[in-house]
């Protein structure tokens, strides 16, 4: 039986960088699903957030617990790294607002391809529809076992697993087990980048509608985040970067079994007063307008009739036909729409939040102190970025790092 260098399991953004960074003929990627990178797919709406352009040391302040921990990994491989290795295998980038990077085609199916063709003219080897059920250590040398009963054996392994966000695409929460049997801790289950349940229904009619929003969330009438950004309206609640971001922090609440609420502000530039006089004025200005029409100066147009329906107001009357009492009902709700929490979906995060624990793994090489030669990368670590190409780069710089430290033994006999 063949003994491997190293056998990476998973096959995702982590995996795949640790092979393409290995390019050794006798290494091995052993993937679930039937073509590598399956997750990238889902990437960034479908357009795969590649990555961020920002600092080190704005990386270092995005990632919950601290991301300092991700310093060596980063400082070895950064955002340029991934942008080089893909423009020079013509995968070409943008840079779009807060320092997000795409591929120029806005296809996450671009990246994908791409990162198959860099591996395809490499050295290492991969193996798809491979279901690893079995992981152990002999001796020095790691036995694989799979489903279809295959045995593979090695001198490293790197997980490269992910959590257990998007099931799916084969992030089922293998590289838990296969850790815990080596002694290590996982984290109390906590969803990552996650959207929220809503219990007011009528939000559900506005199911795909992006707006940008100044928003409070407050736990028991207590502020608890006060931020900006966009939100997207689900078919049960909101989603988008500015409650991605927030959801752990309302998780931590309703986990007190704390009521939470969020207030949306739609026009935060203008006080109350301010907008009072506005409204006053426009509806003075432009009397036979509808105020249905009117709405959408601040309002998407297909939210206008569904906030009106909300406020009970008929959509159809001019503004001459607006009462005092409406157009305060029509103020107040615009500077602040209150939303009542029901629960953060985790099944539905985009990361995982929980994962082996960091004091457990070696940020200098990304191995574990429990266990030599085993690596643990990517999301299969506790702690997450914000939203915004930051995971990504994680996985790509703890699956290089690893690789890297692999390669320096292979090539020292140090093993």
């Amino acid at each position: 039986m063949t003994v491997y260098n190293t056998i990476i399991i998973g096959g995702g953004s982590s995996g795949l960088l640790s092979a393409i960074h290995l390019d050794d003929k006798k290494s091995i990627l052993l993937e679930k699903n039937d073509i590598l990178g399956k997750k990238i797919l889902i990437t960034g709406g479908g357009r795969c957030n590649i990555t961020n352009n920002n600092t080190l040391e704005n990386y270092v302040k995005s990632f919950y617990n601290g991301g300092n921990f991700y310093r060596t990994a980063f400082s070895n491989f950064f955002n340029k790294d991934i942008i080089n290795l893909l423009e020079k295998n013509d995968c070409k980038t943008k840079v779009e607002e807060n320092e997000r990077v795409f591929p120029v085609s806005d296809k996450a199916s671009t990246v994908q391809k791409t990162f198959t063709k860099i591996l395809n003219n490499r050295a290492t080897k991969y193996e798809l529809n491979v279901n690893v059920k079995y992981l152990k250590k002999k001796n020095d040398l790691f036995i694989v076992k799979t489903n279809d009963s295959r045995t593979y054996k090695s001198k490293f392994v790197i997980i490269a697993t992910g959590g257990n966000t998007y099931p799916q695409t084969g992030s089922t929460g293998d590289g838990y087990k296969f850790v815990e049997e080596f002694g290590h801790t996982i984290t109390k289950q906590m969803g990552g980048l996650s959207p929220i349940k809503i219990k007011e229904t009528w939000i559900n009619n506005l199911q795909g509608i992006d707006i940008e929003v100044k928003l409070e969330i407050k736990s028991n009438k207590k502020s608890i985040v006060k931020d900006n950004g966009s939100i997207i309206f689900t078919h049960n609640g909101i989603s988008g970067p500015v409650i991605l971001n927030n959801s752990m922090e309302i998780e931590k609440y309703l986990r007190k079994n704390q009521s939470v609420i969020i207030n949306l502000d739609f026009c935060e530039h203008y006080s109350y007063e301010e907008l009072d006089n506005k409204l006053q004025e426009d509806f003075s200005k432009n009397s036979n307008k509808t105020i249905k029409t009117y709405l959408h100066n601040y309002l998407p147009k297909r939210m206008a009739n569904e906030y009106l329906n909300y406020l009970n107001i008929d959509s159809t009357k001019i503004l001459n036909q607006i009462n005092k009492k409406e157009r305060i009902k029509i103020r107040d709700s615009l500077k602040r729409l209150t939303l009542n929490v029901s629960e953060v979906l985790e099944k539905e995060a985009f990361v995982t939040n929980s994962g082996v624990k960091r004091n457990e793994i070696d940020p200098n090489t990304f191995e574990s102190k429990l266990v030599e030669n085993l690596f643990i990368v990517g999301e299969l670590i506790e702690g997450c970025g914000i939203s915004g190409g930051y995971n990504l780069q994680q996985a790509y710089s703890t699956g290089v790092l690893a690789s890297k430290t692999i390669l320096e033994r292979i090539l020292n006999d140090s093993y």
